[in-house]
């Protein structure tokens, strides 16, 4: 399969180009850092850790890159108005379409262009990454009839029906869907030579430098206790969405450097203070529109601790030791998968932060995340190969053999 079709979540953030000229590419962001365009920016790609998803399923295959795309598959059937045109030309150009989603599985959520769109697909569909929202009851009657005829629409005709952990797997298998195989999210195998590479922290705070993210929006307790957390630390912020919810606060002034990603502190810091009614103890805030400069600015940091999945997914591509904070069931189902350290706000927040290190980050915490990430990243290329998709980095090829061993025996 050389020719593939990225068709769900966006790598960064970009415009589409909607006539469709061949040999175009849809423009970048502008460089206005106004919160109007901050808003539009964040419309082109959702929450913006689902970049994450996007960017690592598009970037971990072997195809030819001239001839091979990313767009929203759904978007490109809405546009041209349900014309079966617009799916022959993914079925004549292309010789998989891959979709990397993320918590598609929760109620209220409508997948009719979706659905309409993957009926007239006849190619192969590759499904990486999906997966529940919250726990749902024993039959499917919770969501969206749209959802259901998705999520059957998949079990039956995708070639890989990929879902981000055991506990989506064990319901969908449990409403019949059985064809869903527990993977893991694309995002998680994009540097596996990183992730392998995490050294566990000397022990203790004292002289490190932190990153985390969290939400830190009006009278929110995670984002009270996250900040408790770090008090006297040498900390930053990264806001993914939250920053929505001052609108009226920021929207006639400057607050982002664009090209560093940077917030201004004096803007920002009253804004926070206000929301969660504590003094942040937070140095520097950060609100990113693109992966890379999230990555860099997170390599000249020590330790990340965040509760938000896709944010500490930066940090581990980045090589930082990291534990994630949770408070639902998909950043609890996916820590779990890939044995991320891990643990929920109030814990930590009851342990502070000294004896966290000491617990989640210790040597052999990361020992044991290792193992089971290799165990996952094994398994998922084994299980894409036999589909007849390659995989640019061996995941046998960053894994000592001690660590090979280790996981093997686990």
């Amino acid at each position: 399969m050389n020719r593939l079709c990225f068709g769900r979540q966006p790598a960064d953030t970009r415009y589409r180009y909607h006539p469709g000229l061949p040999f175009s590419e849809g423009m970048p962001r502008s460089n206005d850092a106004s919160f109007s365009a901050m808003s539009w920016n964040f419309h082109l790609t959702s929450n913006k850790g689902n970049m994450f998803i996007g960017e690592g399923a598009s970037r971990i295959f072997k195809c030819d890159k001239n001839h091979s795309a990313m767009l929203s598959v759904h978007v490109l059937y809405n546009h041209y108005k349900a014309s079966g045109g617009a799916m022959d030309l993914i079925n004549n150009n292309f010789d998989a379409l891959v979709l990397p989603m993320a918590n598609e599985i929760r109620p209220n959520m409508n997948h009719d262009g979706l659905v309409k769109a993957l009926e007239r697909v006849t190619i192969p569909i590759v499904v990486l990454g999906m997966g529940m929202q919250n726990d749902l009851g024993p039959d499917m009657s919770e969501l969206d009839p749209s959802t259901v005829a998705m999520l059957k629409l998949v079990n039956e005709r995708a070639l890989v029906f990929g879902v981000r952990g055991f506990y989506t797997e064990k319901w969908l298998k449990s409403v019949g869907l059985n064809n869903a195989v527990a993977l893991g999210c694309p995002s998680m195998m994009l540097y596996p030579g990183n992730i392998m590479g995490i050294k566990a922290p000397t022990p203790g705070a004292a002289g490190k430098r932190f990153v985390t993210a969290g939400y830190l929006s009006a009278k929110s307790r995670r984002g009270l206790q996250l900040a408790k957390f770090f008090a006297g630390q040498d900390a930053s912020y990264v806001f993914q969405d939250e920053l929505q919810g001052f609108a009226t606060e920021l929207g006639s002034q400057p607050f982002l450097n664009d090209a560093t990603g940077r917030l201004k502190q004096d803007v920002i810091a009253p804004l926070v203070r206000e929301a969660i009614g504590y003094e942040a103890p937070f140095k520097r805030y950060f609100h990113f529109d693109d992966v890379e400069a999230w990555r860099q600015s997170y390599s000249w940091h020590d330790i990340c601790i965040a509760d938000r999945f896709h944010g500490a997914v930066a940090a581990m591509q980045s090589g930082l030791p990291t534990a994630i904070l949770y408070k639902d069931l998909r950043v609890k189902e996916m820590c779990e998968f890939f044995g991320v350290p891990h643990t929920t706000v109030d814990i930590a927040y009851e342990l502070e932060i000294d004896a966290f290190i000491d617990k989640y980050l210790s040597p052999e915490s990361i020992a044991k995340f290792q193992h089971t990430y290799w165990q996952r990243a094994t398994n998922f290329q084994r299980v894409l190969r036999s589909k007849g998709l390659e995989f640019n980095t061996d995941i046998e090829a960053v894994a000592s053999a001690p660590v090979r061993e280790l996981a093997l025996q686990a």
